[in-house]
Order: structure tokens, then C-alpha cells, then sequence
């Protein structure tokens, strides 16, 4: 990496870390570590398939197993595939234990199994890539009063305003109570 780089980059990362107001925690010790998040996905799958995939419920499980991956103490020795961490992430997304239980039995099946399968050919198909792609099909006009023509695709954290924009939605920032525009 060249110098100048370096040095604007860890500048660049203070200054998002304040403007999304999260915390910078240094180099997480299992940063590089292959996580193998199969099992997660056919869980946040069979939540999908039993509640709906713009539901509220599969919001709440998807900050609930991003929050137990990525929210917590660095941990090298992290299981993501575990029967525990599921049940717990289920659990912190407001299932019952009885709920959470049936989930990941859930994601066993063939059908849950193949249902993945069949999301993940669809981004693929899409042009979809990394995290986070939002990926969105337009029902209303946007600012000018002109429907999109097509689907759009916008990835990254810098493009919420963009997102916002080619949908005529107000975009405050991370953190509207902060915003003073």
C-alpha cells in the first residue's frame, strides 16, 4: 500500500466511525478468520420461509446473528455453526426457545436447504456481491416524479443517500437526532 494511502485510511475510518457513531475496536483477533456461515443462513432461511421475507421477525433474527458474529469480544475459537450460538441468536431475536428450537430443525430440511440454494443462484444471477448489496425492485416514483425504469443494485454503506434519492425518501444520516441540515 502506498504511504499517503495508509495514513488517509486510518483517517478515513476515524471519521466514519463518528459519523455512523460506532466505536472503532482496533483489528478484531479473528480478523481473517474463515467463518463458515451455512448453517446461520439456513436458519435466517427457515425464519424467512415460516414468517415472511420482508417480515419484522427476519429483520430482528438477521441484527440478532449479525450482533452475535460480529457484536462481541473478538473470538478466534467462535462457532458459528454451533447449536448453541443459533439457539442463542434465535432467542435474542425474540423467539421462544421452542421457536428457536424449531428453526434450526428447520434448516435441516431439504426444502430449507434448497430454498438457500435457490436464493443464492437469484444474487448471483442479479450481479449481487458482498455486503452490503441492497438490491431493490421500485414501486414509487422518486423525487422527480419518475418511476425507475429497472431494478436497481447499490452496494455499500456509503450509498444510503444515493438509495434515498433515486426513491424520493428524506435520508438523515446515521443518526437523525444528530443531523442539523
Amino acid at each position: 500500500m502506498v504511504p499517503a494511502k495508509g495514513q488517509w485510511l486510518v483517517e478515513d475510518m476515524q471519521r466514519n466511525a463518528r459519523f455512523m457513531d460506532v466505536p472503532i475496536r482496533g483489528v478484531p483477533a479473528n480478523f481473517g478468520t474463515t467463518l463458515n456461515s451455512l448453517q446461520c443462513q439456513r436458519v435466517l432461511t427457515a425464519i424467512a420461509e415460516s414468517k415472511g421475507y420482508d417480515s419484522k421477525e427476519l429483520a430482528a433474527a438477521f441484527l440478532a446473528f449479525f450482533r452475535g458474529i460480529f457484536g462481541g469480544e473478538p473470538n478466534r475459537d467462535l462457532n458459528i455453526s454451533d447449536s448453541k450460538f443459533l439457539l442463542k441468536c434465535c432467542m435474542a431475536a425474540g423467539f421462544t426457545e421452542a421457536e428457536s428450537e424449531q428453526y434450526i430443525s428447520s434448516s435441516k430440511d431439504e426444502i430449507i436447504k434448497l430454498r438457500l440454494k435457490e436464493n443464492t443462484a437469484l444474487a448471483v444471477e442479479k450481479g449481487m456481491f458482498g455486503a452490503p448489496t441492497i438490491y431493490v425492485t421500485p414501486r414509487e416514483k422518486n423525487l422527480q416524479g419518475v418511476r425507475q425504469p429497472r431494478d436497481l443494485m447499490f452496494f455499500g454503506s456509503d450509498r444510503f443517500e444515493q438509495l434515498a434519492f433515486s426513491f424520493g425518501k428524506l435520508w438523515e444520516g446515521p443518526n437523525p437526532q444528530r443531523s442539523r441540515l
